[in-house]
């Protein structure tokens, strides 16, 4: 499998399923991405030899075109001056020139094609690779938020387990008792004090009849003491 093929995969997952995992999303797509970039500049590398291999065979052809025009004109001088060996030997490196342009040729049109694909391909691996590093970006703030909206769920369950609002509730209804507590000894002492009147008009009217008694008794005793 390749790199860019993990990094597919890896942009395709589930975020809480990577949430839920112990590797850290994060760091996986920043180190799958580091190596897919890494891939790429070693791809861009390889192009860069496949064009410099092209440029030298241009130059070696061009050498052999200008070694070719050479020979012609050195064959042309020896027969002018009647020397046919030199020019015989003039015209063998001028064919070997010849057969080696037609090998260079032949090679120039196979590595031209070689560096078109290449330089394709690395177009497209370079498209994936921005578009991987956009994924990235995304897929991270998806598993940010993910992670943020885990932690605040677990928090949640955890205050599920002691409700503050329970205890709220709870000194609501004590608050509540002693209001009515409070509003229950109100009546009692405004009762009380009806209470309290009508025992001492009972006890004024007591003491009144022990007065009356004590009156009578010193009138009868006063009698008494006159006969």
């Amino acid at each position: 499998m390749s790199l860019f093929n993990k990094v597919k995969d890896l942009l395709q997952a589930n975020v809480m399923d990577m949430v839920n995992k112990s590797e850290d999303p994060e760091k996986m797509l920043n180190l799958y991405v580091d190596r897919a970039m890494e891939e790429v500049r070693n791809f861009h590398i390889q192009v860069n030899r496949a064009v410099a291999d092209k440029l030298q065979l241009e130059e070696r052809l061009e050498g052999l075109t200008k070694e070719i025009e050479l020979r012609a004109t050195q064959a042309t001088l020896a027969v002018q001056q009647g020397k046919d060996d030199l020019a015989r030997t003039a015209l063998s490196y001028k064919k070997q020139a010849e057969t080696s342009r037609l090998d260079y040729e032949s090679q120039l049109v196979e590595q031209t094609k070689a560096v078109e694909d290449l330089q394709d391909n690395l177009r497209i691996l370079t498209e994936k690779l921005e578009k991987a590093k956009v994924e990235r970006n995304n897929l991270v703030m998806r598993q940010r938020r993910a992670q943020t909206m885990k932690s605040a769920n677990e928090s949640i369950s955890g205050l599920s387990t002691h409700d503050p609002m329970a205890d709220i509730d709870r000194m609501k209804d004590r608050v509540q008792r002693m209001e009515a507590e409070a509003k229950a000894s109100r009546t009692m002492v405004s009762t009380n004090t009806i209470e309290d009147q009508f025992a001492d008009l009972e006890k004024s009217k007591a003491n009144l009849e022990v007065e009356d008694e004590l009156a009578k008794l010193k009138a009868e005793l006063k009698v008494g003491l006159g006969k």
